[in-house]
């Protein structure tokens, strides 16, 4: 008797929804046992341009996601998994783009932000639009400040307010 696991897809299978995925079934199984095997058949440089890949694919989806206050990512951890991929340390990296190694530790921990600048640099070494850097920053500073500040503001208001100081 096979299981089914309810996987969220935000599109489903025809786009209209979520769908229920058999990860038991046979065509399942088959089909990560392919995905496996061509990732295990791929050379170095591929699997690296793939985890590459990857990484920019969990950057935009975070851009994209509906997301709350306690599950923002600072830049630094896309950082650290785009350093992991090219098996590039954090010492390496600062010396490269010449960029001081406790800054990028403060940046990797979400004390310090992601400026143009860097965005450049890390967009250029890594094939990442810096818009993309910039929009994570972006997202979390407009979480967090929608987390602290309650507006009551209305365009309703603002006409009624408009037609009395006419």
């Amino acid at each position: 008797m096979s299981a089914k696991v309810k996987e969220t897809n935000a599109g489903g299978i025809n786009g209209f929804g979520e769908s229920l995925i058999n990860t038991n079934s046979a065509d399942f199984r088959s089909l990560r046992e392919m995905i496996k095997n061509n990732f295990t058949s791929q050379d170095a440089e591929s699997k690296v341009e793939n985890n590459l890949l990857s990484v920019r694919f969990q950057m935009e989806s975070y851009i994209n996601d509906s997301i709350t206050l306690d599950e923002i990512k600072v830049p630094g951890l896309f950082v650290e998994k785009l350093l992991k991929a090219v098996n590039v340390n954090k010492k390496q990296l600062s010396e490269y783009i010449d960029y001081e190694y406790t800054n990028l530790i403060s940046l990797l921990k979400g004390r310090r932000k992601i400026n143009s600048d860097l965005a450049i640099k890390l967009g250029q070494i890594f094939k990442i639009d810096p818009v993309i850097w910039l929009h994570i920053e972006n997202k979390n500073e407009l979480l967090k400040e929608m987390s602290k500040t309650k507006y009551t503001l209305s365009l309703k208001d603002l006409l009624n307010k408009a037609v009395k100081d006419h």
